[in-house]
């Protein structure tokens, strides 16, 4: 579902008027019901020049124009060996493009509120802002040897009580981040522009700096120039450029044992996100802004242990 496009913008032929858009005309509609603005003696001549001059906007919530495509290889390994470990690893390498603006956002990529043109949607298909090029995720199991039925000391009963029944898990994800969508202030708004994108200078937008020096500058600013009002920028909608990515890793140990009267338990202790490694979200986007580039928040948590006793029958 599309959301955000206003039918009712200027036809980007009469934004060579220029300055003349901004002029005061008589309101054909004054006194014929008109409300707000367009219910004045006069109005902006954009205002008149609308396709439906007697309102400021018309919005279309349609998914007739949606385009997408998804391209992704994947591959998996699982080995289980005889020793009690258990391996499992995916890797997604892919590309995700589509025609989607307005709703279709996540938590670490903005998305631009609509259309930058009402009528050139076909400018606005791009990499989607849910786009992750990689993805590789892993899992490992170990029952450790020692105890009861175990290769070493299963015939120890201190052993067993100490060591027997042990288990750890390691889980981990490593992704790509997100595709930024760079925006600037919409000088094009009094005509029904839902957003205006500034022009690519034809250098790279991309920081060669470590990972810790580009937290205060995502993005080079030299990349890009301010559309002009009454033009519309270059920039694709989200550019090949992504925001951070993200590297979890997860830590569990699990021992079993028997307790009297036939109650099972077993002791969990987890460490979530054990090497405590931030996740962030993505830049600042919006071009001019004081803030451009600037990565202010973070998205996970730092690292947290939890321990627990579960008793079964």
């Amino acid at each position: 579902m599309q959301d955000g496009r206003n039918i009712n913008q200027l036809a980007p032929t009469l934004l060579s008027l220029g300055s003349a858009l901004n002029a005061t005309v008589p309101n054909p509609m004054y006194l014929k019901g008109g409300t707000l603005n367009v219910g004045n003696p006069t109005i902006s001549r954009s205002q008149s020049l609308l396709p439906f001059p007697q309102f400021t906007s018309v919005a279309l919530n349609s998914s007739d124009t949606n385009r997408a495509s998804y391209l992704a290889f994947y591959a998996k390994v699982q080995r289980r060996f005889s020793s009690g470990m258990t391996i499992l690893a995916t890797y997604t390498r892919a590309r995700q493009t589509d025609l989607a603006y307005g709703t279709v956002a996540n938590s670490f990529s903005t998305a631009p509120a609509g259309p930058q043109n009402a009528y050139d949607l076909q400018a606005e298909y791009g990499l989607s802002t849910s786009n992750m090029p990689n993805r590789l995720s892993t899992a490992v199991t170990y029952e450790l040897p020692f105890g009861k039925g175990r290769k070493f000391l299963s015939s120890n009963r201190f052993a067993d009580i100490a060591l027997g029944g042990w288990s750890a898990n390691v889980v981990g994800v490593l992704q790509s981040g997100y595709p930024l969508a760079i925006s600037q202030p919409n000088n094009n708004s009094v005509f029904g522009a839902s957003t205006q994108r500034p022009n690519a200078t034809g250098s790279s937008p991309i920081v060669n700096a470590p990972f810790s020096k580009r937290i205060d500058g995502w993005i080079n600013p030299a990349a890009f120039t301010q559309a002009p009002q009454f033009t519309f920028g270059n920039l694709s909608r989200t550019i090949s450029m992504h925001g951070p990515g993200t590297v979890s890793w997860d830590v569990s140990v699990f021992k079993s044992f028997q307790v009297p009267e036939g109650i099972k338990a077993q002791f969990r202790a987890e460490a979530l996100n054990v090497t405590n490694t931030p996740q962030f979200y993505g830049p600042n986007t919006t071009f001019t802004s004081a803030a451009f580039g600037l990565i202010t928040s973070q998205a996970n948590y730092p690292r947290l242990i939890q321990l627990g006793v579960r008793f079964t029958r």
